[in-house]
């Protein structure tokens, strides 16, 4: 396995990927993560209250995390809720990963509720319907590391899927992510800190 297990400050699990030279989640805790600045920063539980379903789209499903806590959130909102995520991965191997991080019921949950589809993402992305998604979860490697899934194309492609007025979440608050949503006809947002000294980019599909 190319990836090493940490344990963060919250207490979850997450991994730091030897080929990219990064963790999944900064020390601040992976759950905290998924939580602050994915769920609710998407407005994952007002939409719960409101609708009675719920349809995500998660860039980069990594160990789960995003989908699962915007799944239990939902759910504890409105338990008979349809959730369903379409979730985009390039890497098989973070399902064997997912055993470390998640209990057996957690794991039942992603599975009853996510459609997974292992490719790059520059190539499922076009498969997938425009104006659908209610939230959108952009969560690739940072732009240092990773620079092909921020690039201005790419970005756009993504915020085509979200519906108007919902939001798109990630962590990163570099330039290229600002310049990208903002030229695909978003309104910018910082995103909460979350233990970062700069909020991510959260942008409001118009």
């Amino acid at each position: 396995m190319s990836s090493e297990k940490i344990t963060t400050k919250d207490g979850s699990i997450s991994f730091f990927n030897n080929k990219y030279q990064e963790a999944y989640h900064s020390f601040h805790g992976a759950f905290t993560e998924a939580l602050e600045k994915h769920v609710l920063a998407c407005n994952i539980p007002e939409i719960a209250k409101k609708q009675k379903d719920i349809k995500v789209l998660d860039i980069c499903f990594g160990l789960g995390y995003n989908s699962l806590v915007c799944i239990q959130e939902a759910l504890q909102i409105n338990p008979v809720i349809d959730i369903h995520i379409d979730a985009l991965e390039n890497d098989a191997n973070v399902f064997q990963m997912l055993k470390e991080c998640h209990t057996k019921t957690d794991i039942d949950l992603l599975n009853s509720h996510c459609n997974f589809i292992i490719d790059d993402a520059r190539k499922s992305i076009v498969n997938l319907k425009n104006n659908f998604y209610d939230a959108i979860f952009f969560d690739p490697f940072s732009p240092k590391v990773c620079p092909e899934l921020w690039q201005e194309d790419f970005i756009c492609a993504v915020v085509q899927k979200a519906k108007n007025n919902s939001y798109i979440s990630t962590y990163s608050s570099a330039r290229i992510a600002k310049d990208g949503f903002y030229k695909a006809g978003c309104e910018i947002y910082e995103g909460p800190k979350c233990g970062r000294k700069n909020g991510g980019v959260l942008a409001l599909k118009q």
